[in-house]
Parts: structure tokens; sequence; C-alpha cells
């Protein structure tokens, strides 16, 4: 891994042709867990992915897109173009020393438009080449946690015991859909900010689901690597 605390000599003679960019949030995590919840995710599993596959560790995005948590106190959000205007800079930045593929490891369900983002860059035919990758795609055996439920405490009781309040929310699962949060936004369907299940969550659930967003994402992006090598007309 090259940390980001080296300096630009020992960067640029590293040889390296990956970069990873973790992309957080700054958002409420309803009562029991800290706002920089996924921005904590993200500079972890980051860190681990570069460390793995010695890649260049570029410093995390602490916000991002949480236009759905607006009406909760402590939630700051950027606009979807704003995002996807900071991603394209960072990668043209990453460009001009070297770097030929660009990781955007998301840890925020709500950065929809980093898919669009990603696809119309590479369709382009620009360089880097983007690799999206969202680290909750890995997940096994989540049913219905959504935020602040039994998947993110749990490994936040894993990772930083100590940012946990032992006097979690009640469980909370709503009728409505994933898709109804562009009508009524996280506040309209859950008053307290939960969807999921936080009272099953627990320490040993939450390294499982560390492990395996770790191992999901170092063979993603080899995968996706050995595809864009094989391609020749980009």
């Amino acid at each position: 891994m090259i940390d980001p605390t080296n300096t630009t000599l020992e960067i640029g003679s590293a040889g390296c042709d990956t970069a990873i960019l973790g992309i957080g949030s700054f958002e409420q995590h309803s009562a029991h867990l800290p706002v920089e919840t996924d921005f904590f995710f993200a500079e972890r599993i980051s860190r681990e992915t570069a460390s793995r596959l010695q890649a260049v560790l570029l410093n995390p995005l602490p916000y991002s897109t949480s236009l759905e948590h607006l009406g909760f106190a402590g939630t700051v959000t950027l606009k979807p173009s704003t995002l996807v205007a900071v991603v394209w800079d960072i990668a043209e930045s990453v460009h001009h020393w070297g770097i030929r593929y660009l990781v955007l490891l998301n840890s925020h369900g709500g950065n929809f438009c980093l898919n669009p983002a990603a696809r119309q860059w590479n369709m382009e035919r620009k360089k880097p080449h983007l690799l999206l990758i969202d680290f909750f795609a890995s997940l096994s055996e989540i049913g219905d946690n959504l935020h602040a439920g039994e998947v993110e405490t749990s490994m936040m009781m894993h990772l930083a015991p100590q940012r946990v309040r032992e006097d979690k929310p009640e469980d909370f699962v709503p009728t409505w859909s994933r898709a109804d949060l562009t009508h009524l936004g996280m506040k309209g369907i859950s008053p307290t900010g939960v969807w999921g299940y936080p009272s099953r969550a627990s320490a040993e659930k939450g390294a499982k689901w560390f492990d395996e967003a770790i191992d999901y994402c170092v063979e993603r992006i080899r995968t996706l690597k050995g595809a864009f090598s094989k391609l020749t007309d980009i």
C-alpha cells in the first residue's frame, strides 16, 4: 500500500497503477451510531483493500449524496452533480501521475449518481479507468437491514465498539420500499432513522461481514482490471 502520508517522491517512484478512493458520508445513523459511520467504513475498508493490492491509498471522501437523510440533525449532503464533479476531478489528477485504475470504493447506499458517472467516463474512453465497487454488494444474509440496522451496527461493534451506544433504538422495518426514499425521505419513512434490526447486531457478525467485504473488493478489482487489460481499443 502506498500511504497518503508518503512524499511525492515515494509515490511517484512506486510504479503503482491503481489508486483506491473510499467514498463515505456524513449523515444520521440513528441515536446509537455516529454520523461518520459510512466514512469510517470507507476509511477502514479502502485501507485494507489498498494494502492487499499494494495500491495507492487516497484520503477517503467524508461527504457524498445524502439527500434522503435531510431532516435529521447531523446530515450533510452534496448535490449529485457536485459529487460527480469531485470524483472526475480526482480522476484527472491521479491520471497525471500514472494511475491507470481509480477504484471508487463506495460505502454509502445513496450514491446512485456514481454509476452513470463512472459509466459515462469509461464509455468516453477517458483515463484512468473508473472501477466502481460497492462493498455492501458482497454481504450475505443482510435481509432488511438497509440503514443503522444489524449490518452497520455489527460492523461498528467489531471495528470500534466504543462508538456504539448500548441503548439502541427499537428495530424497525417499514412497509415502504427502498424506492420510496425518493418520495418520502428517511424521515418520512422511519422517524428514528433505523431501517432494520439493530437488536440482532454482534461483533462476531461484524467481523464476518468485514472480512467478506475486503475479500469481495479485492477480487472484484482484480477481475475488472483483468477485463480492462484485454480490451485493445481503450
